[in-house]
Order: C-alpha cells, then sequence, then structure tokens
C-alpha cells in the first residue's frame, strides 16, 4: 500500500484546500482513478486521499457524484504525479492527460 503522494496529514482533503478546515472524523480512503484498472494503479503510485464521507460518497458534495470536486482530485493528482515522475510521465501510465 504506498502512501499518498498529495497529502501527508490524515485529514479531509477537499475540506482543508476548500475551506481550510482540518476534518479528521469519519474519513475514508478514495482513490482518485478508478475503473477500467486504474484503481490498482492509483493504488500502486500514491494516487490517495482521505476524505470525509460527505466529499466521498454523499451527494451533492461527493466525488462519486460531484464531476467538479472529481476533476479538482484528478487534476491534482496529475500535476502531483507529473512533478514526481516527469512532464508528461501521468499520460504515459494512465494513457492519458486531465
Amino acid at each position: 500500500m504506498a502512501k499518498s503522494i498529495l497529502q501527508n496529514d490524515k485529514e479531509c482533503y477537499l475540506c482543508r484546500r476548500m475551506y481550510n478546515l482540518r476534518t479528521t472524523r469519519g474519513l475514508e480512503e478514495h482513490h482518485i482513478l478508478f475503473g477500467r484498472g486504474r484503481r490498482e494503479l492509483s493504488e500502486q503510485y500514491g494516487l490517495k486521499v482521505w476524505l470525509c464521507h460527505n466529499h466521498h460518497n454523499e451527494p451533492p458534495l461527493g466525488v462519486h457524484y460531484n464531476p467538479c470536486s472529481r476533476r479538482v482530485l484528478e487534476r491534482a493528482a496529475q500535476f502531483a504525479f507529473d512533478n514526481l515522475h516527469g512532464p508528461g510521465s501521468f499520460a504515459k501510465v494512465f494513457g492519458e492527460e486531465i
């Protein structure tokens, strides 16, 4: 199980980023890229974050329901991945850019 390349602290990534709040209760691990075998790659490369339940799996804010929130995470994942592995690395591994 790889460590997240997007965050060091176990707190809701979106609560911190959007509201500067430190939410540490009821956290759920979210693999930023999922489906078509990408969940396993997310795990391997640390493309995952902690989210509170509301930001993870509850409409309307949860990333599984809200395409805007999902895009925020996908773009952050691509940026972090390319910074760590070099420009264009994300597209080579995942077959696309976000």
